[in-house]
């Protein structure tokens, strides 16, 4: 675990840099007026479409509630709600009488859709306004009725919609989103074509995306008190949890990962899409913000969850210079094979970690020292989150308790092998099966069935040696015909000294 050295003797100065902070008038160099006209004159949100379109309206979608929080001004409210506006003016209806921001499909434009992603991004935003509004009655007064709105518009245009068109697939107590595998013809939103030779149609998502849409139905469960938002939450980060790499107290995990059979190329023996750590650090920053977002609602992750990430960003991405700090991918040592000081500056500050870490808040104080005092950045950090203490309390426990009945991931600490899954994971004898594995090596590999506590050994399923990336196919039932599976089990990888596992049940 790391080891925070130096603070205690500089906690005073710090704290009373804060408070002065805070106290200071504010002078913004921006108004909400201004910030609106600013955002809707970016010629990506005033002239495209699709997913490219929210990926561009999303950008500063969030400033207009930091500033309401730093200001206690409404004038950013009433700004937020025009830009909102703006965005459903610019949504479409579809063949079934759904909308969505449709338009170019990001794989290949010759088709037009809309997209998980790009409709969770905008409406997390827009959620984010109602959740703040339902929770201040004196805002209430005035915004409900928007609020209201924009929480019937996600409700029936991103989790019923895509719902509607099967895009949701369960597979135990885990779930995931798939892409969907019929498109339109630019400019005509009245009928589907069916297109499943389209680049990634059908295949599921990646996490990212899987856990945007988790975001959204966490603020629906709050809003609506519902349970099968929190629900559907909960198997989509238990997903999440369950497939991180847990290797000498940090973690690490995969962009994208199988789920299911339509995940797997069969003929080649490999997965339909590549599997690794995102180059760009930007993913893994905003994975590490989705599940700091759902251990505040009380979903799936714990504090040995916050700890181990803390770990990953300052045990093996920081170079530990506090003056000049530089940070790696989370996986650079095993890609590239370098020590420590030879590895380089590819990764980023993970900021959704300042709540609970004290080294974590210098090294973005750090950062700020380059802005001006009352830029945005400087006053949402010094206002809202350094003049709290460091703490692992959850932001939204009031409103949500942690499930008793919350399934347990049992990790094995493991560097060798960086992914292990069956797909799928709950299955009937004789149905197909896929075994997939990635390691950082090639070796001599086992892998077996074990009792569901992990106990006992019950049998073999393969034993060989094998590449860095494979997949072994499996039908469920015992080689040797001597003993009958039914029920729960665990699979385990074995490779050297190290190993995984992953729960299975067989019907």
């Amino acid at each position: 675990m790391f080891k925070f050295h130096n603070l205690l003797a500089g906690a005073f100065i710090l704290f009373l840099f804060v408070q002065s902070n805070a106290q200071q008038p504010i002078a913004l160099n921006e108004t909400p007026d201004g910030l609106y006209k600013e955002m809707i004159s970016n010629e990506h949100v005033r002239n495209d479409k699709g997913e490219g379109f929210c990926w561009h309206a999303k950008y500063s979608m969030n400033q207009y509630l930091q500033y309401y929080k730093v200001t206690n001004n409404t004038e950013w409210l009433d700004a937020a709600v025009k830009y909102y506006d703006f965005l459903i003016a610019k949504m479409d209806t579809d063949p079934e009488g759904y909308k969505g921001w449709i338009g170019p499909y990001m794989y290949d434009e010759k088709y037009w859709t809309d997209s998980h992603v790009g409709d969770a991004i905008l409406m997390n935003g827009m959620l984010d306004f109602s959740l703040l509004v339902m929770e201040n009655k004196e805002l209430q007064v005035k915004y409900s009725d928007r609020a209201r709105a924009y929480v019937e518009l996600a409700k029936r245009d991103l989790i019923e919609k895509y719902d509607h068109r099967g895009t949701w697939k369960e597979d135990g107590n885990v779930g995931a989103y798939v892409a969907f595998d019929k498109y339109m013809e630019p400019g005509n939103t009245k009928e589907w074509k069916q297109e499943s030779e389209v680049t990634r149609s059908g295949l599921t998502h990646p996490f990212n995306k899987q856990n945007d849409m988790g975001l959204v139905c966490m603020q629906l469960y709050r809003l609506t008190n519902q349970k099968f938002y929190r629900d559907r939450a909960e198997k989509i980060f238990l997903r999440m949890k369950r497939q991180l790499q847990l290797s000498d107290d940090h973690y690490e995990w995969n962009y994208w990962e199988p789920f299911g059979t339509w995940d797997i190329d069969f003929a080649k023996n490999t997965p339909q899409h590549w599997v690794g750590i995102n180059p760009n650090p930007g993913y893994q920053s905003r994975e590490v913000e989705q599940m700091v977002e759902a251990y505040h609602n009380g979903i799936v992750f714990d504090e040995t969850d916050i700890r181990r990430l803390i770990n990953t960003q300052l045990e093996v991405m920081w170079n530990k210079d506090k003056v000049n700090p530089a940070y790696t991918n989370s996986n650079v040592a095993h890609e590239l094979g370098q020590r420590q000081e030879e590895k380089k500056a590819t990764g980023t500050l993970w900021t959704s970690l300042l709540d609970f870490d004290p080294i974590i808040r210098l090294l973005y104080e750090t950062e700020l020292k380059s802005n001006p005092a009352n830029t945005l950045e400087n006053l949402f950090y010094y206002r809202t989150i350094a003049n709290k203490p460091v703490s692992f309390e959850r932001k939204y426990i009031k409103e949500m308790k942690i499930r008793p009945s919350a399934p347990v991931v049992s990790f094995s600490d493991c560097k060798e092998i960086r992914m292990a899954a069956v797909v799928p994971g709950v299955f009937t004898k004789c149905d197909r099966v896929a075994l997939v594995n990635y390691s950082w090596n090639p070796g001599e590999l086992e892998i077996a069935l074990y009792s569901a506590d992990g106990k006992d050994k019950m049998l073999e399923i393969f034993k060989g040696m094998k590449p860095t990336d494979n997949v072994i196919e499996w039908d469920g039932s015992d080689p040797q015909k001597k003993i009958n599976l039914k029920g729960d089990y665990r699979v385990r990888w074995t490779l050297g000294k190290e190993y995984r596992e992953f729960p299975v049940t067989i019907k």
